[in-house]
């Protein structure tokens, strides 16, 4: 440093110079702030994916139909094949539970089903109850050494396969409008 007598002197610690301006505090360097972002790059529009209409059902603002039917048609008018899942459930079970679940459906649908559905439980129940009939008189017979077996045979056995000829056959009949025929079925149960 050299002696100018132009240039002022700091003097000691907190102590104005020789010219009377208090001594400044050394200055700390200043981290680099950071860029603010500029407006953003702006990509390629993405080719717009087609739109996979999902179906809304019921309609917006509108509410379900009822059973068996939709808005104020009568059954005879609704569309074939509707709510014939649980007859298709009632016929299957029931060639393996026999009765209990024809029943058990004839009861629970007998007023939430079209008619021709409602006849259809109603047959089912009157076919399995002619087989449990049919399987309790030939296992009176059984007492017969050869031939009480045999027929006990026959009722089993061909009680089964009806039972399956009518969980085949009748679904699609009820699907296609049409009023099902069951095998070996009275009128007893309506």
């Amino acid at each position: 440093m050299t002696n100018d007598p132009t240039t002022p002197q700091p003097g000691p610690e907190g102590a104005p110079d020789a010219g009377g301006v208090p001594p400044q505090p050394p200055q700390q360097p200043v981290p680099p702030q950071p860029q603010q972002p500029g407006p953003p790059q702006q990509q390629p529009p993405a080719a717009p994916e087609p739109a996979q209409q999902q179906p809304v059902y019921p309609p917006q603002g509108q509410t379900p139909p009822p059973p068996g039917g939709g808005y104020g048609q009568p059954y005879a008018q609704s569309a074939p094949g509707q709510g014939t899942s649980n007859i298709v459930l009632n016929l299957w079970l029931s060639v393996f539970f026999s009765w209990i679940p024809a029943l058990i459906f004839y009861l629970i649908e007998k007023d939430s089903a079209t008619p021709i559905e409602r006849k259809a439980a109603a047959d089912n129940l009157n076919f399995q109850l002619i087989r449990i009939i049919a399987m309790v008189a030939a296992g009176v017979l059984v007492g017969i050494p050869v031939l009480g077996w045999l027929i006990w045979v026959a009722a089993v056995v061909g009680g089964f396969v009806i039972s399956i000829i009518h969980a085949a056959k009748v679904p699609g009949e009820l699907q296609a409008g049409r009023e099902a025929k069951f095998l070996l079925a009275p009128t007893w149960v309506k």
